[in-house]
């Protein structure tokens, strides 16, 4: 029997105080068992809903390869999709 093992990387973030409180009552609370249960989680679940951003990004790559270029300008694109959502 072969059993996977995800090999994790440590990282360093800055986080506001607003969302490190946060973060702390979720752990307080017992959603998660430590900051770092909680962070990888919600960066986790934001992940999975940003899904569609990477396909769209992927699509864009695609286009590229054809026509030589992007047929957009993304600066900026992805702050403003996420504030359109």
């Amino acid at each position: 029997m072969f059993i996977s093992r995800i090999v994790m990387k440590v990282i360093s973030v800055r986080l506001s105080e607003k969302e490190l409180r946060e973060i702390d009552q979720f752990v307080e609370y017992g959603v998660f068992r430590s900051r770092s249960e909680a962070i990888r989680e919600l960066i986790r679940l934001e992940m999975e809903n940003l899904t569609y951003l990477h396909e769209a990004v992927e699509r864009l790559f695609e286009l590229e390869k054809i026509e030589g270029r992007i047929p957009i300008d993304l600066s900026g694109a992805t702050r403003q999709l996420l504030n359109e959502r």
